[in-house]
């Protein structure tokens, strides 16, 4: 009798442990990230930052290389190509790329040194930064139409499974209490 006690303790301590172990590392969500860019990329610059105030991801031009980079950029990558209607020349310039992001709240700052912003040819501006997944509404693009800068924030929620883990791991760790 004592061994079969003994299992079924050690049976919930591992369900607990690998719930809690599963529902920690699943409130990490994919987020993927589009930017549209006016043709006159020399002038734009953009910023990710995280609710503690960390730039996680960045685009900036230096001389005559264009920086984009993210902390995540060995594990996801990213792409950044010409985009629009004019052949050769390009109303602007497209940046995608995924991010594993926990979840809360996340800003978005947008610059153009000109100070007309993001607005060329079928570059509208009006989808300058946008961001799809497991976040508040589903997705959301952030304008930038005009003037030397925009911003725009948007919040990563966590998947309902992952709650869900969560949940089943406190259930575990109760029985096992009583």
């Amino acid at each position: 009798m004592h061994n079969t006690l003994s299992s079924r303790r050690f049976a919930l301590t591992s369900a607990g442990l690998a719930g809690l172990t599963l529902g920690g590392t699943a409130t990490a969500e994919l987020i993927n990230f589009t930017v549209h860019q006016d043709q006159y990329i020399g002038e734009d610059s953009w910023q990710l930052v995280n609710a503690a105030g960390d730039t996680i991801a960045s685009m900036f031009i230096d001389g005559t290389y264009i920086y984009v980079g993210t902390s995540q950029s060995s594990t996801f990558p990213w792409s950044f190509s010409p985009w629009g209607s004019g052949g050769v020349s390009a109303s602007g310039y497209r940046t995608s790329f995924t991010m594993e992001l926990a979840a809360g709240d996340y800003s978005v700052f947008m610059q153009d040194s000109w100070g007309d912003g993001w607005v060329w040819s079928d570059a509208s501006g009006l989808d300058a930064f946008c961001v799809s997944g497991n976040i508040i509404g589903g997705s959301d693009c952030f304008a930038f139409t005009t003037g030397a800068s925009a911003s725009g924030t948007f919040t990563v929620v966590p998947a309902p499974g992952a709650l869900a883990l969560l949940g089943l791991g406190g259930l575990a760790s109760r029985k096992r209490r009583r």
